[in-house]
């Protein structure tokens, strides 16, 4: 048997990671959208194409959260 061996690491256009993020989320794989947009943005990501302003938070909520600059607290619905 010819055993192949994968690449560790594969680059992607950043219209496509977008696209990948964007239908992980729509289709409720949260946690995988999740690792994506960490990964993207630890890779230097400044900025997305998209148009709806929920979906661009969606994408950076954790990263801001986990900064310290952003808190969400849908309990209390008091946002800082």
């Amino acid at each position: 048997m010819n055993q192949q061996i994968n690449p560790t690491n594969y680059q992607i256009d950043s219209q496509l990671a977008e696209a990948i993020w964007k239908s992980l989320l729509e289709s409720g794989n949260e946690q995988l959208a999740k690792i994506l947009s960490k990964t993207m943005i630890e890779q230097g990501c400044q900025a997305l194409e998209l148009d709806d302003p929920s979906l661009i938070l969606m994408f950076w909520k954790e990263y801001l959260e986990n900064e310290g600059m952003i808190s969400f607290s849908l309990e209390k619905k008091i946002f800082h």
